[in-house]
């Protein structure tokens, strides 16, 4: 028998590479990450690329203001402002820019020129300058023009406001730079070594945070969190008997703090003091009953009972009755375990976490299909500063 030809199969084309030093959007998206993870370095190149790849003077407006900005957070003044010149060619009326040339000024400690621009400011767009409590930041600057306060404190202002941020995000090494950049600016302020201070103590580091924090109390003895966080370092460093008296000190000028309370019952359980440690602790419970700290450790030492979980939450209850109703609409669910954790998921539906261990611990997402894709190691920063990006 003849041979038959065997037919050649044509292989299938592959999907276009993605060339992402040419792409703009790759560029513009990287710079914002990097923005939002702050990390400037990285993201003036990259906003820098997209400005050589786009014409439209809507995305250079935009990319001149976020390097003005990431050379506002350099320190890099003269550079922010000429990037705030660049976006003000393409929108001369943006209240946005004329307030960012505001506060670049009075960062650098150049106040007659803030002081000349928040004016404008204020003339020209009160209501946003009401939003922005830009009257306060006049009356500060004429006072520093005066000689009144220090030209570093609206900086420090500044730098202050950026830190709650970077607290509630756990970036301690951000913390870190702004409270030393604080402290450059003026030392008699007690803000920059507290802030200092509370770094180095989330970064175990008790030293050092026990001599900023004793800084900042030599600068404002009134300023309450100190005697309080001097205190609770001490004892992170196995020193109850000098944690005490800083402890007793805190509570009297905040007699109802109940982390106080808990901390002055822990060294006086490391010291042996075990009655007073209780009395302490149910001192707190007084205050709140439902202090679930101060519950474990009586419980604990054997004159508790056992800790009560606060009630559960209303959407607890949704939870509950939504559960059965999404498992039932998922065609083909996946399950993974993980201990007593359980994910259900079906990507044309949605997905179901529970946890046995805790009830709190329960999450569900419906509606709409959607996909799952890996991160790569080259764009998992960027996903990290993006999503810091629109969560402040």
């Amino acid at each position: 028998m003849p041979k038959r030809r065997r037919k050649r199969e044509r292989p299938l084309p592959s999907a276009p590479r993605l060339d992402r030093a040419s792409n703009p959007i790759v560029a513009w998206l990287h710079g914002l990450a990097a923005m939002g993870d702050e990390r400037w370095e990285e993201a003036v190149p990259s906003l820098r690329r997209f400005l050589e790849m786009v014409e439209k003077p809507e995305d250079r407006r935009q990319a001149f203001q976020n390097l003005g900005a990431c050379y506002l957070a350099l320190e890099q003044y003269d550079d922010a402002l000429t990037a705030l010149d660049e976006a003000e060619r393409y929108a001369p009326e943006d209240p946005d820019i004329l307030h960012s040339r505001g506060v670049t000024y009075a960062c650098a400690g150049r106040i007659r020129e803030a002081i000349i621009t928040f004016e404008q400011f204020v003339h020209r767009w009160p209501r946003q300058a009401r939003d922005l409590e830009t009257r306060k930041a006049l009356h500060q600057l004429r006072r520093a023009q005066r000689g009144k306060i220090p030209a570093g404190t609206y900086l420090i202002g500044h730098l202050q406001e950026q830190i709650i941020h970077n607290t509630a995000a756990g970036d301690w090494h951000l913390v870190e730079r702004k409270a030393r950049r604080m402290i450059d600016a003026d030392a008699e302020r007690p803000e920059g070594h507290f802030a200092l201070g509370l770094a180095c103590l989330k970064r175990d580091r008790h030293a050092e945070a026990l001599e900023a924090f004793q800084a900042a109390y030599a600068c404002g003895p009134e300023y309450k969190p100190t005697l309080y966080n001097i205190g609770h370092t001490y004892l992170r460093q196995g020193e109850p008997e000098q944690a005490l008296p800083w402890l007793e000190r805190s509570l009297r000028r905040e007699p109802e703090k109940l982390a106080t309370l808990h901390e002055l019952g822990r060294a006086c359980e490391q010291l042996g003091r075990r009655d007073e440690a209780i009395e302490w602790w149910q001192r707190a419970l007084k205050i709140d009953p439902d202090y679930h700290l101060g519950q474990l450790r009586l419980h604990e030492i054997g004159v508790g009972p056992e800790p009560v979980e606060p009630p559960l939450p209303p959407t607890h209850e949704q939870l509950r009755v939504m559960t059965p109703i999404v498992k039932a609409r998922m065609r083909q669910p996946r399950v993974h375990r993980n201990g007593e954790l359980t994910l259900t998921y079906d990507g044309g539906v949605g997905f179901v976490l529970e946890d046995k261990g805790n009830a709190r611990n329960a999450t569900i997402q419906a509606g709409s299909p959607f996909q799952t894709a890996r991160i790569t190691d080259e764009d998992l920063l960027d996903l990290i500063g993006l999503v810091k990006m629109f969560l402040l």
